[in-house]
C-alpha cells in the first residue's frame, strides 16, 4: 500500500515549539509526530510513502533519511516557504508522478491514532473512503454525516473528519478544486455520492495545540 503524509503545516498554534522546527517534528514522548505516523503506517503494510514539507523542510528530509526499514520507500516533496495546502499537496504529488494509478492513504501528520489501515477495494461508484470520529471538543459541530455507509453533507448527526482517508487518484485527476482544501475536494465528490465512510471509535487525537499535545503525552501508550 501507499500513503501521502501531509506535513507542510506551519504549526502556528504550537508556538514556541515550532519557532525553529516544523510542526511534524514536534515530539510526543521520544518520537516526533511524523516518525510515529511513518512507523504506524509501515506496521500496517504501507511500504511506499510521500511526505511533503515547506518551512524547515530540510529537517523533515533529515528525519526521513534516518528511517531505514526493510522494503520502505519514502519520498520527500519540498513546497518551499508557502505550503500548497492540503489538496494542493496531492495535486503537486501527482504532477511529480506519484499516486496516478493505485488507490492510496492520505494522513495528516499531526494526527495520532491506532487505526489499522485495512486493505480496501472500491466498488464501481466509490472513489474515496473517509474515516470519521466522534466530535472532539474543538470541533463539536462535526464535518460530515454517514448514511448507509455513504458520506453526506447533511446538518444532523455530523462527525469529525479524522485526517485519515483512502482515495482513488481520480478524486484529484478529475477535480475542479485544484487550488482549494482537501475538504473542498471531498465536498465536490460527496455531492455526487462517490464517497463512503466509517465511524472510528478507537484512540484518535488531533495534536494541533499545546493542550492537545500534552494530552497526547498521556495517550501514547495506546497509540
Amino acid at each position: 500500500m501507499k500513503a501521502m503524509i501531509l506535513s507542510a503545516g506551519l504549526g502556528t498554534r504550537l508556538m514556541p515549539l515550532t519557532a525553529e522546527h516544523p510542526k511534524p517534528l514536534v515530539k510526543v514522548g521520544n518520537k516526533s509526530l511524523l516518525e510515529r505516523n511513518i512507523l504506524h503506517l509501515y506496521k500496517h503494510g504501507v511500504k511506499e510513502m510521500v511526505v511533503n514539507g515547506s518551512r524547515f523542510g530540510e529537517q523533515i528530509q533529515t528525519l526521513i533519511k534516518s528511517i531505514e526499514l526493510p522494503g520502505l520507500k519514502i519520498f520527500f516533496l519540498d513546497e518551499g516557504m508557502e505550503p500548497l495546502g492540503t489538496a494542493g499537496a496531492i495535486f503537486n504529488a501527482q504532477q511529480k508522478g506519484y499516486f496516478l494509478e493505485e488507490d492510496f492513504w492520505v494522513v495528516n501528520s499531526d494526527v495520532l491514532s491506532n487505526y489499522s489501515f485495512p486493505a480496501i477495494e472500491f466498488t464501481k461508484n466509490t472513489l474515496g473512503h473517509l474515516i470519521l470520529v466522534p466530535n472532539p471538543e474543538h470541533n463539536i459541530g462535526g464535518d460530515f454525516c454517514i448514511r448507509s455507509s455513504r458520506v453526506t453533507s447533511g446538518s444532523n448527526d455530523r462527525y469529525t473528519f479524522s485526517g485519515i482517508s483512502f482515495l482513488s487518484p481520480r478524486i484529484f485527476l478529475e477535480s475542479s478544486q485544484r487550488d482549494s482544501s482537501l475538504g473542498a475536494v471531498f465536498r465536490e465528490w460527496i455531492d455526487r455520492n462517490y464517497l463512503s465512510g466509517e465511524l472510528f471509535s478507537g484512540d484518535w487525537l488531533d495534536v494541533g495545540t499545546i493542550e492537545r499535545l500534552n494530552r497526547a503525552e498521556e495517550l501514547i501508550d495506546n497509540l
